[in-house]
């Protein structure tokens, strides 16, 4: 999250409408926003109405009480990012997904786990590639 709103204006130029999906009530999800100052769109969706079209995954406990998901979790603790109490289904595996103007999926990131986005770096470059005039149809 972090990351992409540093980024925020990049997204912004590149033409990108940034929507974030919760799985928080409505009041929750604007609660969160206002909380962590989240300039983009955000959705509420505690029945996964939007997780389960865009078929994304459950972890599973080894996924979830990994060392490897210790040590991300401390990292981000360090870096000055609170991690808070999860709501909702904390076995729910986000995903990133870029649409085109046309309704398309140009872009998608299933996570293994809870920590596992692409960098902000990464999507400009895929969204500048695909909002692109001169990108391929």
């Amino acid at each position: 999250m972090a990351q992409l709103r540093r980024q925020a204006d990049a997204f912004k130029e590149a033409g990108a409408r940034v929507v974030l999906v919760g799985l928080g009530t409505l009041e929750a999800t604007k609660a969160f926003q206002s909380r962590f100052d989240v300039p983009f769109t955000m959705i509420a969706d505690p029945q996964k109405q939007l997780f389960n079209a865009f078929q994304l995954k459950q972890a599973g406990p080894k996924d979830l009480l990994s060392l490897g998901m210790a040590a991300k979790g401390l990292s981000a603790m360090f870096r000055g990012h609170h991690l808070g109490i999860p709501k909702g289904d904390v076995r729910q595996l986000p995903g990133v997904f870029i649409i085109d103007t046309g309704g398309r999926i140009c872009f998608r990131h299933y996570a293994r786990n809870p920590a596992d986005h692409p960098s902000a770096e990464d999507l400009l470059v895929r969204v500048r590639t695909t909002l692109s005039p001169h990108a391929s149809a």
